[in-house]
């Protein structure tokens, strides 16, 4: 017999097999299986919270950079680099952060942005010093906030995928701006009941209330993509592609409210100005978008050097230039739409959606600017002479407008013939916010 048999079987059989298991089962028997899989299990943990020697000489590495930096700096600025000085406290916050926020993602399901901004705002109601007192610290932090919107909002739209969001136009659309304008319309509401704001200044807070953020979003439905859920109705790519839109809807209409409150000029001009706006950062990031594609040749091999130049250089003067005359929802939509077109063309060539090297390099600028731009954000979170009264006025408010976006990306969602699990999910990735963005 092959199984159970005589003990005649059993005495000629292969003593190296256990003979209380059949030969389909030859190997370790059952009952030492939960050890093994307890073992597995113990293993998979110690591995997860210990770093790997790759990732042990990685950190390493940066740490010796970030010593020689250090090091090289106290000869360009002298004092102020050391313990105590401004600049030590702002890259030390910076530091920080980055250690919380990576460590809280790797042990949860938290983003790292949770951790650099709670890092910046604990400094800021507990630390000693207040960096900000210094003109020149002001002057640093003012430069990096004209150069993180180059890095975000060209970082996204090399994920846009051109070719579905024309075959899927009516939803990506209107996911894209009517929750946005759902939330904008709601805030200059609430915030004229509940806080006594102006309706303007209801419109720049809802402007910058209503737009999400692809940077926290879009990570989470790639990784939900690649184990196979949300396929069907390629949930990841709509996510996407809709929350890039809805990014880029932000800067334009946020840029020409912002310009018509705080630059002074005839109504004439503010009234021309915003008619414009829009759509000359359309022509400029088109034209820009095809020059970085044909300058220079497909197949030259400095292309992914020369054309993440290309991108970031025109991208941070469009900064400075629409900053300068008031034009800023100019810059933002022309750096968006000129890397959307960049990537489109260079997917025609053979450079994939989200997986070239230009991509590339902005995941690693934006892995090194991304603790300075929530720590530092989070360092202007300043609530000492805000009563408990206000705030609850200001968090009534701000859910307010949010569950009136939720329902609507629900109902979106539903109208565009997703199921009802999907529709939630979707109302649910509209939570995040692009506000420091």
């Amino acid at each position: 017999m092959i199984g159970n048999g005589t003990v005649n079987d059993r005495n000629n059989a292969d003593t190296s097999i256990p003979y209380n298991v059949t030969a389909f089962e030859i190997g370790t028997s059952k009952t030492s299986l939960p050890e093994k899989e307890k073992e597995t299990l113990f293993t998979r943990l110690v591995k997860r919270a210990i770093p790997s020697i790759s990732e042990t000489k990685q950190y390493i590495g940066v740490i010796i950079c970030g010593f020689t930096l250090w090091g090289t700096s106290w000869f360009v600025m002298k004092n102020i680099v050391l313990p105590g000085g401004f600049v030590f406290n702002m890259a030390g916050i910076a530091i920080a952060g980055y250690v919380l926020g990576h460590t809280i993602e790797r042990y949860t399901k938290i983003t790292p942005m949770v951790g650099m901004t709670l890092v910046g705002a604990l400094y800021r109601n507990f630390g000693t010093t207040n960096y900000l007192e210094y003109p020149v610290a002001d002057r640093i932090d003012y430069h990096l906030r004209r150069i993180y919107p180059v890095i975000i909002l060209t970082k996204g739209p090399l994920t846009w995928n051109w070719e579905y969001i024309k075959n899927n136009s009516v939803k990506v659309f209107s996911l894209a701006t009517l929750p946005w304008i759902v939330e904008c319309s709601s805030t200059v509401f609430f915030s004229y009941i509940l806080l006594g704001f102006p309706w303007y200044w209801g419109l720049h807070l809802g402007a910058i209330l209503a737009s999400v953020s692809p940077a926290v979003v879009v990570p989470t439905v790639n990784a939900l993509s690649k184990r196979g859920l949300g396929a069907k109705n390629q949930i990841a790519q709509l996510v996407g592609n809709a929350g890039g839109l809805d990014t880029a809807f932000t800067e334009g209409v946020f840029g020409i409210i912002n310009s018509a409150i705080f630059y002074e000029s005839p109504l004439s001009y503010r009234i021309t100005k915003a008619i414009l706006a829009v759509f000359l950062g359309i022509g400029l990031g088109i034209s820009w978008g095809i020059l970085v594609d044909v300058i220079p040749d497909q197949k030259d091999i400095y292309a992914p050097t020369i054309r993440s130049l290309l991108i970031f250089g025109g991208g941070l003067l469009l900064s400075y230039t629409g900053g300068f005359f008031g034009w800023g929802g100019t810059a933002g939509v022309a750096i968006m739409v000129c890397a959307g077109t960049a990537a489109t063309r260079w997917s025609r060539r053979g450079w994939a959606i989200n997986d070239n090297p230009v991509s590339e390099v902005y995941k690693l600028l934006w892995r090194i600017f991304e603790p300075m731009l929530f720590t530092y954000s989070g360092y202007f979170l300043e609530v000492s002479q805000v009563t408990a009264t206000e705030i609850c006025l200001i968090m009534a408010c701000i859910f307010s407008a949010l569950i009136l976006r939720l329902v609507t990306a629900f109902l979106v969602a539903v109208a565009n013939k997703m199921s009802v699990k999907e529709s939630l999910f979707i109302a649910v990735t509209w939570m995040p916010k692009a506000i420091v963005e």
